[in-house]
Parts: C-alpha cells; sequence; structure tokens
C-alpha cells in the first residue's frame, strides 16, 4: 500500500542509454514528480529503468508543472499542460507517456452499483445533490437499496491534473455550474467547496473508503487497491460503461493529437461503442536544451523507455492504457527532441 504523501525511493541499478554524442549512466540521478494519477505507473517504471536512478514523486500535475519549471524536477509529468498565464520552462516539449480512465469510486453501505450520467455526477460533486435517496439518482438505480445519509464528497486540493479533467469532461457534458479548472473552489464555484479535501489520489481513495456515504473522483489503480466499488457513466451514445482498461483504450484510440505541441484533444462528448468518456492522458514534461547533458540524455531514455516498453508491459494489469497509434507515433517523435 502506497503511504499517503511520501517521496518513493531512488533505485540506483546498472545499465546505460546510448544517445547521440552524450551517454547517461545509472550514475545519473534524475528528479521527477508530479501527476499522482499516472504515479502507479510511472514510479514501478522509474524503479525498472536501468539507465539512470530515477526518483518519481506523486504529488499533483500543479506541482510538477511547477517543479520542472523552477529547475527542482528534471522530468515532470502532469495530467493537464501549463494554462496561458502560467510561468513556463524555456526549452521544453510535451510527451504524451500513458492514458487511462477516471473512476468515480463510493462508498456506501449497500450499494454495489451505481449509474450516473454527466449531468447528475456534476450536481453531486458540486453539492446540488445532498442525499443519496434524490429522486435523481434514484431514478437511474433502481436495483439499488440508497440510504436518506448525506453524500459526502472528497476533492482533490492544491491544483491537480485529475480535478482539470473531470471539470473539463462535466462542462463539455453539459454539466450546470461548472468551469474546466484544477482548483477545485474555482472549478465548482464555490469558495468552500462541499466535501473534503484530498492531497493526492491515494489520499483521496483511502478518505472514500473510511468515510461512510462517500464519493470521489481517481485513477483506476487506486480504486482497485481499495477495493472499492465505482460507478457506470453515461456515454455519448448514451450507454453506461464501468471504467476499465479495455474502455478507456476504445475512447483513447478515437482521439486526435496535434504532433507540434504533443497535445491530445479529448472529445469528451465522442460517441464511442463501449467507450469509458471520462479517459485521459498524462503528458511527460521534458527538456530540449538541458544544462546537463546527462541528465538530458537520462530523461530521454526514460521517456523512451516508458512509451516503448514499461507502458507496453505492465500499463494493462496496472490500470493503465498504453499508447498506441497516431498518439504514440507522435509521442516518440517529441521524445527524440528531448536533450
Amino acid at each position: 500500500m502506497r503511504k499517503l504523501a511520501g517521496v518513493i525511493a531512488a533505485i540506483a541499478v546498472i545499465g546505460s542509454v546510448a544517445v547521440t554524442a552524450t551517454s547517461a549512466s545509472a550514475a545519473t540521478a534524475i528528479a521527477s514528480g508530479g501527476s499522482s494519477f499516472a504515479g502507479n505507473i510511472l514510479v514501478p517504471c522509474a524503479n525498472s529503468f536501468t539507465g539512470a536512478s530515477v526518483t518519481y514523486v506523486p504529488s499533483s500535475s500543479g506541482t510538477g508543472r511547477k517543479n520542472f519549471q523552477q529547475g527542482t524536477f528534471d522530468f515532470a509529468a502532469a495530467d493537464v499542460p501549463y494554462g496561458a498565464a502560467d510561468a513556463k520552462p524555456t526549452a521544453f516539449t510535451y510527451v504524451p507517456v500513458i492514458g487511462g480512465p477516471i473512476a468515480i469510486p463510493f462508498h456506501v453501505a449497500g450499494v454495489t452499483a451505481l449509474n450516473l450520467t454527466p449531468a447528475l455526477l456534476g450536481k453531486i460533486l458540486r453539492g446540488d445533490i445532498t442525499t443519496w435517496n434524490d429522486a435523481a439518482i434514484k431514478k437511474l438505480n433502481k436495483s439499488q437499496a440508497l440510504p436518506a445519509t448525506k453524500i459526502n464528497v472528497i476533492y482533490r486540493s492544491g491544483s491537480s491534473g485529475t480535478s482539470a479533467n473531470i471539470t473539463q469532461f462535466l462542462h463539455d457534458s453539459g454539466a450546470t455550474g461548472w468551469t474546466a479548472n484544477g482548483t477545485w473552489a474555482t472549478a465548482t464555484g464555490n469558495a468552500t467547496p462541499t466535501g473534503t479535501a484530498a492531497a493526492n489520489s491515494s489520499a483521496l481513495v483511502g478518505l472514500v473508503k473510511t468515510t461512510p456515504d462517500a464519493i470521489g473522483y481517481a485513477d483506476l489503480t487506486d480504486v482497485n487497491k481499495k477495493g472499492l466499488y465505482f460507478a457506470a457513466i453515461q456515454n455519448g451514445l448514451k450507454k453506461f460503461v464501468k471504467p476499465s482498461v479495455k474502455s478507456a483504450g476504445l475512447f483513447l484510440a478515437k482521439q486526435t493529437i496535434d504532433a507540434s505541441t504533443g497535445l491530445v484533444n479529448l472529445k469528451f462528448k465522442s460517441k464511442i461503442k463501449g467507450a469509458y468518456n471520462l479517459s485521459i492522458v498524462t503528458y511527460g514534461l521534458a527538456p530540449t536544451a538541458s544544462s546537463d547533458a546527462s541528465k538530458g540524455a537520462a530523461v530521454k531514455g526514460y521517456v523512451n523507455y516508458v512509451l516503448k516498453t514499461c507502458a507496453p508491459a505492465k500499463a494493462a494489469t496496472l490500470g493503465y492504457v498504453a499508447l498506441k497509434g497516431s498518439i504514440l507515433k507522435a509521442a516518440l517523435a517529441l521524445a527524440a527532441k528531448i536533450k
């Protein structure tokens, strides 16, 4: 079980990665971190990479972007790019590295399944619907014994890429009162949001597990680790679909990428058979003119290792989607610019 907030120790291993005129070695230490959504795959990939000693600290996308910009991280991961007004590094590239579904875990005594439309999910998470036996929830879940208890919303604190994506999904899908933003108060329009804040995905899922009548949002891996039930969300074809590697993969396979920027255009209202539309992509933030050539080579080696080796081998068993097709092709071309 992962600790709620802990630094993942760097594991030094032998090996080398040849990169043009400069080589990274196992003696090269890379500090990285950011997205907690992708932490359950980026940490194992860091631990098994033999080209350098890579430390990945799962915290939040906002922390990843900030620390990479300030030079604290040699490499970062974020589920959304820098904002227009954000300070940015002078020479870097986005590289899509992994995909996966955002699951909606819940903890309600006697309830084992839950169907939610985006509009209904939006009302629950904003606090517009406050009890589990609300008529709107009962209408979609007639087989479940929904109690007359208060809904306890668990949301991400700070600047979260998972929050940014789910709020974009809600906004795009027509849920009322939502602004796409990684900060929950801004996204909900409530200075004091309904519910309880959690620092990262693992912490959020932990609170859902220990809080009666709770609901939240997080990566599928953390949700499965706690053995929580999760909702089926209505997709663009009006079908209720649960998050899985397969259903997320069906959605991501139909999305397009801007090969020049590396940013994937997630069309959350896509009409795709069997797809789980609340699925996202995590981006690597990597230097294209590193002041330390050995570190630039090590980051390049690690990103290529994730894309070509680690994700294809480990993603599915961890609840993630290894990138394929045009997105993978563009990602590898962008990774070639890292130095």
